[in-house]
């Protein structure tokens, strides 16, 4: 009985001894992991503060529109073998653009030219037979009358020029259906065949040689280069910042993103009801942007991402947005100073996506952090991201 008490108390040593170690080891985690974060560091990523110009904008969605611009769509179909012009090209009236394929049609006016040949002979031969048998009728009808003639051979010369107006008919017909069909085959020739519609400038070439061409196709858009024009619908809550005259940022939505300078040209008086994506009943207001730059690589109907820009301040200290957070009623940034995170209360000014104004605060060249998370805290050690 001894025995087996002396047992159960040499297991409950070795259990506890194993508790011991196991505390030991989680104690020293923890205070590996307290002076990772209090001596080495919390990796993060900084910013010096620094001057600049900034500008506060208003963003939207924009399309490009060309008030004269003509669309230019293929009625022929076939190869594309020629395409005559290249976009920024300026064009007159009823210059050739494209050509394709034109052999069948070809053939089939050659054809349609040759059978209106065989139709007007057969015609003006019917023609012929038709006056003789005409002439032959009143000049036996006038004999008839004075008796030289019989009654018989009378209705024998109406029934030949009855016979003669009824082939005359038939060939008439057929004349009349060899010019139609030489009409058509004309008008499919004439459009393997691409002419401006008017003069202007290629804003869009959307076509390319060995490619085949399929009626309702949208082979060019041409127009004015200078009539080109940024229609955007911004929210009434924002237009109250947008005036005539602000700049603007046109950014393509294609894969280089250029980025052009513009103009608000106009501003409608009155705004409409629009209905988001999300369902959600919304006030704009149309305003119209005008490209300073050349506005060729903006395609007429595609989309452009907007800056109206409504204010800009040159020369002032800026850190990033993500930067300034609110604190206990104050806006504030962490500095880091002597390895260590510091809030520090700022005066901020105007923002943008990216950017915020210090007023006060922050000096020149400090070092923030651009984006502090709820893990970092006063005082706490910070090791700065390498880049």
């Amino acid at each position: 009985m001894r025995m087996i008490i002396r047992l159960k108390e040499k297991m409950m040593k070795s259990r506890n001894k194993k508790i011991i170690w196991g505390l030991g080891i989680l104690i020293v985690l923890v205070a590996s992991f307290v002076w990772s974060l209090y001596y080495q560091g919390t990796e993060a990523d900084t910013a010096k503060a620094e001057r600049g110009d900034i500008n506060k904008y208003v963003e939207e969605i924009g399309e490009v529109t060309c008030k004269d611009a003509t669309t230019v769509y293929l009625e022929g179909n076939g190869l594309i073998q020629n395409i005559y012009v290249e976009e920024e090209q300026e064009v007159k009236k009823g210059d050739l653009l494209m050509s394709m394929d034109q052999a069948q049609h070809n053939i089939a006016l050659q054809n349609a030219e040759e059978t209106l040949h065989g139709a007007m002979a057969q015609y003006n031969a019917g023609e012929e037979i038709y006056r003789t048998a005409l002439m032959d009728y009143k000049n036996t009808k006038f004999l008839a009358m004075e008796g030289a003639v019989s009654q018989w051979e009378l209705t024998q010369k109406e029934a030949a020029l009855k016979s003669a107006q009824a082939v005359q008919s038939g060939y008439q017909a057929e004349l009349e259906q060899a010019e139609l069909n030489l009409q058509n085959s004309s008008l499919a020739y004439s459009k393997q065949e691409i002419l401006s519609p008017i003069d202007g400038s290629i804003l869009e070439k959307n076509v390319e040689m060995n490619e085949l061409g399929v009626p309702g196709t949208a082979a060019f858009v041409i127009g004015n280069s200078e009539n080109i024009e940024i229609e955007s619908k911004i929210l009434a809550d924002d237009i109250t910042n947008v005036k005539v005259g602000d700049k603007a940022e046109i950014i393509t939505r294609t894969e280089d993103e250029l980025v052009f300078e513009g103009i608000v040209t106009k501003i409608a008086p009155t705004a409409t009801a629009e209905v988001s994506s999300l369902g959600v009943k919304q006030k704009k207001v149309t305003v119209t942007i005008k490209p300073l730059d050349s506005a060729f690589s903006l395609k007429v109907g595609s989309e452009v991402d907007l800056k109206v820009i409504t204010e800009t301040k040159k020369n002032v200290i800026c850190v990033p947005a993500g930067a300034v957070f609110d604190y206990q009623g104050k806006r504030c940034v962490f500095t880091v100073e002597s390895g260590k995170a510091l809030i520090r209360t700022v005066e901020s000014g105007i923002r943008n996506g990216s950017t915020v104004e210090i007023i006060k605060g922050i000096k020149e060249g400090e070092i923030v952090l651009s984006a502090p998370d709820n893990s970092i805290e006063e005082g706490l050690r910070i090791k700065i991201k390498s880049t």
